[in-house]
């Protein structure tokens, strides 16, 4: 786990104006909902890269496959999350009473709840598409909703300050990232099938293009009588 040079920046600027209680509780959250992605990684079997905190949450790098279960993806996303719901949970219950602390969870689990890349929100909304669309399709669709939700929530933040500018910037250099990569990402996808064995969660016996593959679903083709495995076709 590191602190990027911009939270060192933003830690510096708090002490210096005198909020060291604000940091404190920040980096609390932030960290501990890092640490809730990571615990349910580890549960189901993941190696964990790297964590990068930020000024307003974290990126946790793991070592996994595109092809792994949908709903591994799912757990783990939305854990994060999870936990800053029972902070929130526990503030109603007066368990946490502390003002401050439960201010700054509830702006936080509502900013990672929105559709951008890389927040946990769209993170959600990608596994949840690839379970009815294709995954090239659903690399399409997860791009497409971040663009539009970075435009909407520019237009909503008229009154701009530092944090915002570097928000808004590292927004759109993620998701310019991820749709400048779309085929290579695709490409992995497919090449991860032909390589390696996975526990899927539906078998087809469908003759479609490997455009339409979806997560989670291994396919069977019928040629000249014979039922033939995917990696064949691919």
């Amino acid at each position: 786990m590191h602190l990027n040079k911009y939270t060192l920046l933003f830690i510096l600027i708090f002490l210096l104006c005198g909020f060291f209680k604000n940091i404190c509780i920040i980096l609390f959250i932030v960290i501990t909902h890092e640490l809730a992605h990571v615990f349910v990684a580890k549960i189901l079997g993941y190696k964990v890269l790297s964590i990068e905190i930020y000024p307003f949450g974290g990126l946790t790098k793991l070592d996994k496959k595109l092809n792994d279960h949908i709903i591994y993806d799912l757990f783990i996303a939305g854990a994060g999350l999870f936990l800053q719901f029972i902070y929130f949970i526990l503030g109603k219950a007066s368990l946490i009473t502390d003002t401050l602390f439960l201010e700054y969870n509830k702006a936080i689990m509502l900013f990672n709840l929105l559709p951008i890349i890389p927040l946990d929100g769209s993170k959600i909304v990608f596994e949840l598409a690839n379970y009815f669309l294709p995954y090239k399709a659903s690399i399409s669709f997860y791009v497409s909703i971040s663009f539009i939700s970075i435009s909407i929530y520019t237009l909503s933040n008229l009154k701009y300050n530092l944090n915002n500018y570097f928000l808004i910037m590292l927004f759109i250099y993620k998701t310019w990232q991820i749709f400048k990569d779309r085929r290579i990402i695709y490409y992995k996808f497919i090449l991860e099938r032909k390589l390696y064995k996975f526990k899927y969660r539906k078998i087809k016996n469908k003759n479609i293009p490997i455009t339409k593959f979806q997560k989670d679903i291994k396919y069977y083709y019928y040629r000249n009588g014979k039922v033939i495995d995917e990696k064949y076709i691919i």
